[in-house]
């Protein structure tokens, strides 16, 4: 009879064990989904908010809608196919940079939903010659939401860890697509305040370095035309000195 109880005794003992780990494991999954979700801001005033995979959405292929400008191109596709729920981005309001051939025209630009937010958005452009004259039709679009964080501070480390890890998915949905040269490896990087006037990857320097304004803090768009590397972007050697 003792062996009995012993033996139950024992038992309810592995089953209280098993419980305990299973409500330790709860905490600790719970403690790291916060974690995760507070890592989304940059540094400095602006809190930065990455949306979508760098993919369009699934959706029927669009026929090419053209215009005289990029700036009306933007605003004459379907915008919940191209934009989703931001709409606003069809509104230019401050262009950064634009590269353009006879095929191809990049354009990033921020567009502000109101004063607190906004977007530093990528637009792609077929280009076509009618009468002489270009015309554009928008085919490929992502976004990087933006707001400002007021007092919001985060440490240097934290910052160059962030901008790296930005850099390291870089391949992840194929934004050297964004470029406008086929066969290029074109990397770029928009919302930063990491000073990138000493940036390298790869040992190589940005072909340019553009600074503008955001939210009263310094912010760099760098791009590189064709970065010469054959790791992908998951293994850059990425310095600022």
């Amino acid at each position: 009879m003792k062996r009995i109880i012993k033996c139950i005794g024992l038992f309810m003992l592995v089953i209280l064990g098993l419980f305990m780990m299973l409500v330790v494991l709860i905490i600790i999954s719970a403690f790291n989904s916060k974690n995760n979700r507070s890592n989304e801001s940059d540094s400095g005033n602006v809190i930065v908010k990455f949306e979508g995979s760098g993919e369009m959405p699934n959706f029927e292929e669009q026929d090419p809608v053209f215009a005289d400008t990029m700036e009306e191109a933007l605003t004459v596709v379907n915008p919940q196919v191209y934009f989703g729920e931001d709409t606003y981005i069809d509104q230019v309001s401050y262009i950064i940079k634009v590269f353009e051939n006879d095929r191809y025209s990049t354009m990033f630009y921020l567009s502000d939903k109101n004063s607190k937010e906004g977007a530093f958005v990528a637009a792609k452009f077929s280009i076509k010659a009618v009468n002489g004259k270009k015309q554009y039709a928008l085919i490929d679009i992502i976004r990087q939401g933006y707001s400002d964080s007021g007092s919001h501070k985060v440490t240097p480390e934290k910052t160059f860890s962030i901008f790296c890890k930005k850099i390291q998915v870089f391949d992840f949905g194929n934004l050297s697509n964004f470029g406008i040269v086929e066969g290029n490896r074109f990397i770029f990087g928009g919302i930063d305040t990491v000073d990138v006037k000493n940036l390298k990857i790869e040992g190589q320097s940005p072909t340019e370095i553009i600074e503008f304004p955001l939210y009263g803090e310094k912010n760099y768009f760098w791009y590189y035309e064709n970065l010469i590397s054959d790791k992908p972007s998951s293994e850059f050697d990425i310095e600022v000195e």
